[in-house]
């Protein structure tokens, strides 16, 4: 499951509501290949995107901006993976069959060729991001409260267990993982209860804000040079079951959410960007996304608060 700030084609190939036709892209950059591939650590080489930028004043559909027919493969060490289209959509492009898993500390190279052009991109994976604990922390004294059960302890534990029960707003959640070699974090936290209710309360949202909070939602670039981070309560608006991953994320992934117009904006905290005009892609050739990440989750259930304020 992608943070959704790293699902990054609606951006790249139509303009945004707020923003005027060609802010983002001008009319000379129409047809510009735009790659979205992401290789997650321990999981398998994933399907592949390559679309095309179309004019500013063009309606943007993935039919419109599919490129199909293009060479697609990505190589690590001596050994090459080659794409295949796929005939059901447009612009997805299949890994081979049983595709090998991405493995940490680990560069891949991506190859796109439409005609006679070529699109190039680098990524070299994090380590393995492996959460020790989780706890809950007094938000007075910092001091640990309790340790909540985490996936290693099982599956099940971390939305049944007492210790995983926790009321919203009371203390701070942290999750501790210990410090690896990558340039920075993204948070994608997720309501798993479709049907549970609000927690949060405020008087300056109005109905029509309520609506519009989502149940899934992600940070911009963070640090953690201690191996830990806090998870923001004003990132979380329902009761229920929540799941939570920390991405350690590779400099392509990190630069792109740092400089995208639509995470600067975001409201869940974190390092500030640098007020791009357009996001920094690390791809030769064309524009897009081609970066990587390791990833672990911590689970639990956020209840109400007694006084229901």
């Amino acid at each position: 499951m992608r943070p959704i700030a790293i699902l990054c084609c609606a951006l790249l190939l139509a303009c945004s509501a707020d923003r005027r036709p060609g802010s983002l892209f001008g009319p000379s950059e129409q047809g510009t290949i735009v790659v979205d591939a992401l290789l997650i650590v321990d999981q398998p080489l994933p399907d592949l995107f390559v679309r095309q930028t179309l004019a500013p004043d063009v309606l943007y559909t993935q039919e419109a901006a599919a490129v199909r027919g293009a060479g697609v493969s990505i190589r690590q060490g001596d050994q090459t993976f080659r794409y295949a289209g796929d005939p059901s959509r447009p612009g997805r492009y299949l890994p081979p069959a049983s595709p090998p898993t991405v493995a940490p500390g680990t560069e891949y190279r991506l190859l796109v060729t439409v005609g006679d052009r070529e699109v190039r991109a680098i990524t070299r994976t994090p380590g393995r991001i492996r959460i020790q604990e989780a706890v809950l922390l007094d938000a007075n004294t910092l001091a640990v409260r309790r340790r909540l059960k985490t996936f290693a302890d099982g599956p099940d534990l971390v939305f049944t267990a007492p210790e995983n029960q926790v009321t919203y707003l009371d203390g701070l959640l942290e999750a501790r993982f210990g410090r690896i070699d990558a340039p920075g974090y993204q948070i994608g936290n997720f309501s798993l209860d479709p049907g549970s209710g609000f927690v949060i309360r405020a008087d300056f949202l109005s109905e029509e804000d309520f609506r519009k909070l989502k149940r899934q939602t992600s940070s911009p670039p963070l640090q953690a040079p201690d191996g830990s981070l806090r998870l923001p309560w004003f990132a979380i608006y329902f009761a229920g079951r929540h799941l939570t991953r920390i991405y350690a994320v590779d400099r392509n992934w990190y630069d792109f959410i740092r400089s995208s117009p639509r995470e600067n904006n975001s409201g869940f905290g974190g390092l500030a960007g640098d007020n791009f005009e357009r996001p920094l892609f690390k791809v030769e050739g064309g524009i897009g996304l081609f970066g990587s990440a390791s990833v672990d989750s911590v689970g639990y259930v956020i209840l109400p608060r007694p006084d229901g304020r």
